[in-house]
């Protein structure tokens, strides 16, 4: 794998700079072509290339951010701009137009909450602190455990995995979203509800605390165009199927940019698992209808314990066979190498000038 060298930035410029374009073409040409199929018809190429562009990278770092960024949220964008729906508009500003079509965030549908309180930032500043102490002292552990040649205990593999994961997604996600608010006034929807680990039930992991950026993108894009289909009563587990399929080819797209593995489909088992079980939840609650429900000292720890045994089972050895602590640790270490380099000659330069 390059990991930064071999040019593997300058392509990167190169692929983000060709998505720009891209994007910028959509908004001064496609705005022109009547809504719909029509429209979607003309934007359809673009998604293709938006696909493929991050091929073009062999880094898992860039190569997972160009994917997620541009094949996935992008594309998705794109599908609702057609039918005139989702976060991207053509009477946006262009650069609030690019900001939305590349940044991992939604726009806010709904009054602020309590938690954009100053007090509510405040504490989220402490918190989010808080994660990104733990992903270095996880990313510490790895290099420690390179430097002495110290194969852990799986278990221990498994949960340095699950709290890097879970946590620089979030990370990533919240400063994305801080930044589009802060650079461009955008009125931002909070990325992610609360602490994920005290769910009480699918539904609740699913639709009120992980991930709503991606919550909300999947809703408009497959949940409600296959409830709008099947109008039935079982239309909605159809529609939670099918939500949870995508979510998992996605994925699947995702993984395969990073490591350029053949898909053995485990994180697609991972995604149908969930939606079956959560189509199963909210059948048993319409059966009940509120008559009775578990306390949430028992729901709790079974939602935690049906996703770290799901995600043990079919997402971590995924992990594994990318050797994504590895990889990480040796790209983060190239990087540094490249920008000392830079400062380096950049030094030089302004030496040898004066």
């Amino acid at each position: 794998m390059a990991a930064f060298g071999d040019g593997e930035v300058a392509r990167s410029v190169k692929v983000w700079f060709t998505f720009y374009s891209s994007l910028t073409f959509c908004y001064f040409i496609c705005g022109n072509i009547p809504k719909g199929f029509p429209r979607l018809l003309s934007i359809l190429p673009i998604i293709y290339f938006f696909i493929i562009l991050p091929l073009n990278l062999s880094s898992l770092l860039l190569g997972g951010a160009a994917g997620c960024s541009i094949s996935w949220l992008a594309s998705f964008k794109l599908v609702l701009l057609s039918f005139d729906k989702g976060p991207l508009s053509f009477d946006l500003p262009l650069h609030h137009f690019l900001a939305i079509g590349s940044l991992p965030i939604y726009i806010k549908e709904s009054k602020p909450s309590s938690s954009s309180s100053p007090s509510g930032r405040v504490q989220g500043l402490y918190y989010y602190a808080f994660e990104v102490s733990v992903i270095g002292l996880i990313l510490y552990t790895y290099w420690y455990f390179q430097q002495y040649d110290y194969k852990p205990n799986f278990i221990v593999m498994y949960f340095l995995y699950m709290f890097l994961m879970s946590f620089s997604l979030e990370v990533i996600i919240v400063f994305c979203s801080s930044l589009a608010r802060l650079l461009f006034d955008l009125d931002v929807a909070p990325p992610f509800g609360n602490n994920y680990l005290v769910s009480t039930s699918l539904h609740d992991l699913w639709g009120r605390r992980w991930n709503l950026m991606s919550s909300s993108i999947f809703r408009s894009v497959v949940y409600e165009p296959v409830r709008r289909i099947f109008k039935k009563s079982w239309g909605i587990y159809v529609a939670i199927l099918a939500t949870f399929f995508v979510s998992g080819l996605m994925h699947e797209l995702l993984f395969f940019y990073m490591g350029r593995k053949q898909p053995c489909w485990d994180v697609l088992c991972f995604f149908i698992l969930h939606g079956i079980c959560l189509a199963m939840e909210i059948k048993v609650k319409k059966l009940l209808n509120g008559k009775w429900q578990l306390n949430r000292l028992v729901s709790t720890p079974l939602v935690t314990g049906f996703l770290t045994g799901s995600y043990f089972w079919l997402i971590f050895p995924m992990f594994e066979r990318l050797r994504v602590e590895i990889v990480v640790i040796e790209e983060i270490e190239k990087f540094i190498m490249l920008v000392k380099d830079v400062l380096v000659n950049t030094a030089a330069l302004h030496t040898l000038g004066s």
